[in-house]
């Protein structure tokens, strides 16, 4: 965790995203004491789509009808 006051807070905006990158939290600090601390949010994980996950799925032998009426004639 790197330390940084607001003048270099300042200065560092326009590389701020580079600078979470390499150190992944910045503790912000005025007059020495700590006021808060800045953390590169999180990536939104990449959703497969639902003809590649379709595609990935086993066919069933025997289609879904048939298994419910077998069920509901079990009962």
């Amino acid at each position: 965790m790197k330390t940084i006051n607001v003048r270099e807070l300042r200065a560092a905006i326009p590389t701020l995203r580079e600078e979470l990158a390499r150190e992944q939290e910045l503790l912000l600090v005025s007059h020495g004491e700590p006021v808060a601390r800045i953390l590169p949010v999180p990536r939104k994980r990449q959703v497969p789509s639902l003809a590649e996950h379709r595609a990935r799925m086993k066919m069933l032998p025997v289609s879904i009808e048939t298994l419910v009426r077998e069920e509901r004639d079990r009962r």
